[in-house]
């Protein structure tokens, strides 16, 4: 008897999953001529948006070209809600990273720019393995199939949640377990926006699911400046007030401003101390990158020239960040600074990365200062 395509497993579990889809493809490639570029147009979607959900702890199903399906084996413990933040945090993440992967596309010869969706959703699936791919899991159920119909109800670079997903993350919210993970006062994530925008009709169901928008909130608590205006020497760091450290010399003419993002106060003082020995520097520095965020966000966005940051940081690792600064900034020149697998990673994630922008630890001050005044010049 031959084997069969696919065999299921004999226990059901329950993930988020969730679909980002491009909008219109069809009629964007048609005005493709060149194979090579409809290859392209294709590969930067799809693996700008396969990195982006691994990063996660996202694991791919497939791929159908013009939309990627995935989901998070960590949401299938309930007492995993930090797990269900990151269900969030991906879908945002991806919306910043529009203006990196259109910037992208028009680099590689004025390919159109692209639009996508993305749509998430809780619940029940059944997982099978493919005898063609036996390494990798498919997901089959009325949760994968809601959340592929509730797709098109996002708007376009936008995203929406099925009504499971809502009710599950806001109940874990109201929890005080998870309300210290939600709460941005601590640093370490944002907060979103609900908001429902209709209801998916249910075939052969009198009953409707509803389906909601999420977005960044937009009523996020001031970041709280304080300006230490000299330090002379490394005792003299205050490492309460560390975390909103600005030191302020801004009143140099065609002075270069520089954002420093380190989790690392050790470090972070190295480094400002390296890039205040730079004539015509200006350094804002910060431990916490989400207050850098904040920052970022509150100044104009051709404001810095350069942001210098960490990879691996707690609350927004540096490639949330990267992606949160170039949406606000695309022409912003970014350095990361980090180990040598880190950097290999970051450039095979980021397409407009190369290994010139890492500087890799260990870092002395002369290549650290060379690297910040060549990518300046």
């Amino acid at each position: 008897m031959d084997k069969e395509e696919i065999s299921f497993s004999s226990k059901s579990q329950s993930y988020c999953v969730s679909f980002v889809s491009m909008v219109d493809s069809v009629g964007f490639t048609f005005q493709i001529k060149d194979a090579e570029k409809i290859r392209k147009y294709y590969s930067i979607f799809i693996n700008t948006m396969a990195a982006i959900a691994r990063n996660f702890g996202a694991k791919i199903i497939k791929n159908t070209g013009t939309s990627l399906v995935y989901f998070f084996p960590k949401t299938s413990s309930t007492d995993n809600r930090s797990a269900f933040i990151d269900v969030i945090e991906c879908g945002i993440t991806m919306i910043a990273a529009s203006n990196t992967i259109n910037e992208k596309l028009r680099e590689e010869g004025g390919l159109p720019s692209l639009y996508y969706r993305i749509s998430a959703d809780y619940g029940s699936v059944e997982v099978a393995r493919s005898i063609t791919s036996p390494d990798t899991e498919d997901l089959f159920g009325s949760t994968m199939n809601i959340c592929a119909k509730i797709n098109s109800m996002a708007p376009s670079n936008g995203m929406v949640v099925g009504n499971d997903l809502y009710d599950h993350y806001i109940a874990g919210i109201k929890s005080s377990s998870f309300s210290s993970l939600a709460d941005d006062s601590n640093g370490n994530y944002d907060s979103y926006n609900f908001k429902k925008i209709g209801e998916y009709s249910i075939a052969g169901s009198k009953s409707s699911y509803p389906v909601y928008s999420v977005s960044l909130s937009k009523n996020r608590r001031d970041t709280v400046i304080s300006p230490i205006q000299s330090l002379k020497s490394y005792s003299d760091l205050d490492y309460d007030q560390l975390p909103l450290l600005q030191q302020h010399h801004h009143n140099q003419e065609n002075a270069h401003n520089i954002l420093l993002v380190d989790d690392e106060p050790d470090t972070l003082f190295t480094y400002k101390t390296f890039l205040l020995d730079i004539e015509g520097c200006n350094v804002d520095a910060f431990t916490e990158s989400q207050k850098a965020l904040q920052h970022f966000a509150q100044v104009n966005p051709s404001y810095y020239d350069l942001v210098v940051m960490d990879i691996r940081m707690p609350g927004l690792n540096g490639l949330q960040l990267y992606y949160r600064i170039k949406a606000m900034n695309p022409n912003i020149k970014v350095l990361f600074v980090s180990a040598l697998d880190a950097a290999k990673e970051m450039v095979s994630i980021l397409p407009d990365v190369k290994l010139d922008d890492v500087i890799q630890k260990p870092v002395n001050q002369q290549d650290f200062t060379n690297y910040v005044k060549a990518t300046l010049a």
